[in-house]
């Protein structure tokens, strides 16, 4: 691609400029991303009430708290993409679960971010693509794209899955494998660099001490931090003791192959197709020990001198998923479709030193707006040079009623979704009644501003509404 190549021939020449900036302290960046948490699963939104996050909300606390932030897709493989790259992953064909990887012309964060100076690390979950779990051969995934040190990060720590135990972490803790879904039963020993090592204690745990040696580390450079939790994906039955003792539940029996397949286990346990009257508190058992090593890690940051300078972005890689007991409040919808429910998530972002205190913005913004935002705050050439979808927070900040994104479109090939402005029209092609998500076909508009919650169709009352939202889906399309 034309703009690749200009940055490659045209970045470097710019080295004495950026010599210059990076002298006024380039900031480090920690990116957290949680897996699966419901939009009002984070008391700082004001949501559930028996979700109680003080971690967490320092980080609105000392920045910026966005209502409106949106995932670019309601499953993680593809939403990933396109925080990583800044970009709709539809460009290169990841519509939903199964999608390709970014290409080779496609910078990620962590490949712009090295060539600026810093140091790029990769904790916890990576989830890009169907082939990179841990039943691939142990050399292949390597060789790939998606493996974390493949595309710009210098240092991984974790998985490389949709999903992983929470506590078998060695390859003597090797399950039966189950012919029937062996994709779901990710477990064993996790990713160190190129090698696989053995852990003991659970990976929520594990991510959260990873991340305070990180930061404490002895190296001149700033960092960049990709810190990707599993938590709160299921299998959140899967809990330490002390925190299902404070919610008051029992450890939950774990996979017997002797009595049924893993596939019938994981039906059972994480597609809640049978209620667990505790299932909720194992849900916040698995956010307050996520929310204490959210705490661990900030106050990493105070305690190593860091905080003030460190750009922090906080987000999940999509809505709450309905299985896990998560709250969306108000949002109507869950993980795996385009309501709001399954693509609006808790967004936060603080910068003590540059940000002021306690920001709540309203416009709409996207989890594209993180790559060009970390450009922008290290004042990097490359901005300037690349194609992004993504747009830069910094300016929306100060000027929180400013025009930003024009209009955000989603597209799953199932159903695709338009906002501009207060509106949203929903267009879903077919019924999906897969398991426990149900969607039924239909063309449905929704006011966002009177309707958050997306109850009241208005599609028949304003037709124009829906041609011009059609309209800009279709010259969206076409553009891609």
């Amino acid at each position: 691609m034309l703009y690749r190549m200009v940055f490659i021939v045209f970045g470097f020449s710019m080295l004495s400029c950026q010599e210059v900036v990076h002298k006024v302290s380039p900031p480090n960046i920690l990116l957290i991303i949680t897996d699966d948490q419901g939009y009002a699963d984070y008391s700082a939104y004001g949501g559930a009430p028996d979700a109680i996050t003080p971690n967490m909300d320092k980080i609105a606390e000392n920045g910026v708290r966005f209502t409106n932030g949106y995932a670019t897709a309601p499953v993680c493989n593809a939403s990933r993409q396109g925080i990583i790259t800044g970009s709709y992953q539809e460009r290169w064909g990841t519509f939903y679960y199964g999608g390709r990887i970014f290409p080779e012309s496609q910078y990620t964060l962590p490949e712009l971010l090295s060539k600026e100076g810093y140091r790029c690390v990769k904790i916890g979950k990576t989830h890009y693509a169907e082939v990179l779990d841990n039943n691939v051969k142990i050399e292949e995934p390597l060789t790939l794209r998606e493996f974390p040190l493949n595309h710009g990060y210098e240092e991984f720590l974790g998985f490389c899955a949709h999903r992983h135990d929470y506590f078998k972490l060695k390859a003597s803790d090797d399950w039966v494998e189950d012919p029937d879904d062996d994709r779901m039963s990710q477990f064993g020993p996790l990713w160190r660099n190129r090698a696989k090592e053995d852990f003991e204690g659970y990976t929520t745990d594990i991510f959260g001490d990873e991340a305070v040696r990180q930061i404490e580390k002895r190296d001149d450079r700033p960092f960049f931090m990709e810190l990707s939790f599993n938590a709160v994906h299921h299998p959140i039955y899967q809990a330490p003791d002390k925190y299902l003792k404070r919610f008051g539940v029992e450890r939950f029996p774990e996979w017997d192959p002797k009595q049924e397949s893993f596939l019938d286990y994981h039906a059972r346990t994480c597609w809640r197709q049978e209620e667990d009257p505790d299932g909720r508190k194992r849900y916040l058992a698995n956010l307050a020990c996520l929310d204490d090593n959210i705490g661990k890690v900030l106050e990493a940051l105070k305690r190593s001198g860091k905080w003030e300078n460190t750009l922090v972005f906080f987000i999940s890689d999509n809505g709450g998923s309905q299985n896990t007991y998560a709250n969306n409040g108000v949002l109507n919808g869950h993980k795996y479709i385009l309501r709001e429910g399954g693509i609006r998530t808790p967004f936060t972002m603080s910068w003590p030193g540059k940000i002021k205190k306690t920001k709540v913005i309203d416009v709409p913004v996207s989890h594209m707006d993180i790559l060009p935002t970390c450009l922008e705050a290290i004042a990097s050439r490359a901005k300037d040079s690349l194609k992004l979808d993504g747009k830069h927070l910094l300016s929306l900040i100060d000027n929180p009623k400013e025009a930003h994104h024009k209009v955000l479109v989603w597209d799953t090939g199932k159903e695709w979704a338009v906002r501009k402005g207060e509106w949203k029209l929903h267009v879903v092609k077919q019924d999906n009644h897969f398991r426990t998500i149900h969607l039924d076909a239909g063309t449905y508009l929704h006011n966002l501003e009177t309707d958050p919650g997306e109850q009241n169709n208005l599609s028949g009352k304003h037709p124009e509404i829906v041609e011009e939202l059609t309209a800009v889906y279709g010259a969206w399309k076409k553009r891609l």
